[in-house]
């Protein structure tokens, strides 16, 4: 089954619920993903207000970072708007499975999971500054999380991208796209995304395996043309055939 596509609210901030809704129903997408306590306008109206619009919300994003002292457990969750069965995706401290700090993760965790109902909903982004590859990797299979594919974010911590999604296929479950120069991804900005090696692109979605929403996040003034790119890489199947009776038509 193809992912949903859309965008995310980090891609127009300025829109309130129903405005973000509407955007990405004209755009031809379902999805939204949004992040919380960042200012951005669709929290007025709250998850409610862009499901009434129509949109169906993939994950909310918190600045809650596993592994990070600042971050204790108690803390966590709090009045943020989480709930049952809704992922939700989170960064990761580089070092958070050390020894030292693999207790204070794991409790992290758990105290996420007491809001969503279970870890595999919680999303670790794949993050510039965060932690590297192979320490996701040992994250998921330590505690159960699943992983938010950046591909920007992948870009800056890997140097193959491509081989990277590859390795973390089995815990990613959606991803945010941008536009960006592939070969200096530190410094580049948004760009659109049919003029930023869109094969590149492709190949670390494809090698990342089945996924179940990918959206834009960017700057770059083309979520239109954005929208329309990954709809063209996925492209809906044919609706199932009608189940044939028992009996043959007289």
């Amino acid at each position: 089954m193809n992912p949903l596509i859309g965008v995310s609210s980090g891609s127009a901030p300025h829109l309130d619920a129903a405005a973000l809704a509407g955007l990405v129903l004209s755009l031809g997408g379902t999805a939204v993903d949004v992040r919380e306590g960042k200012g951005h306008a669709w929290e007025a109206g709250g998850l409610d207000g862009l499901r009434a619009a129509g949109a169906e919300v993939c994950f909310v994003g918190v600045a809650t970072v596993l592994g990070d002292a600042a971050h204790p457990p108690g803390g966590i969750g709090g009045r943020r708007r989480l709930e049952k069965g809704l992922p939700v995706k989170v960064f990761a401290a580089a070092g958070c499975t050390a020894p030292e700090r693999l207790g204070l993760t794991l409790a992290q965790v758990e105290a996420l999971v007491a809001r969503v109902g279970d870890s595999s909903l919680v999303l670790v982004e794949t993050h510039h500054g965060y932690a590297p590859v192979p320490e996701l990797e040992e994250l998921c299979r330590r505690a159960g999380t699943s992983v938010l594919l950046d591909t920007m974010g992948l870009a800056r911590i890997d140097g193959d991208p491509v081989a990277a999604a590859a390795r973390l296929a089995p815990w990613i479950s959606y991803a945010q796209v941008k536009g960006f120069d592939w070969d200096a991804p530190g410094t580049s900005r948004h760009r659109p995304l049919a003029c930023a090696r869109p094969e590149l692109t492709r190949r670390v979605l494809d090698a990342a395996g089945a996924l179940r929403a990918v959206t834009v996040e960017s700057k770059a003034p083309s979520l239109a043309e954005d929208t329309a790119l990954l709809r063209e890489w996925y492209v809906p199947g044919p609706p199932p055939s009608p189940a044939l009776s028992e009996e043959a038509p007289s």
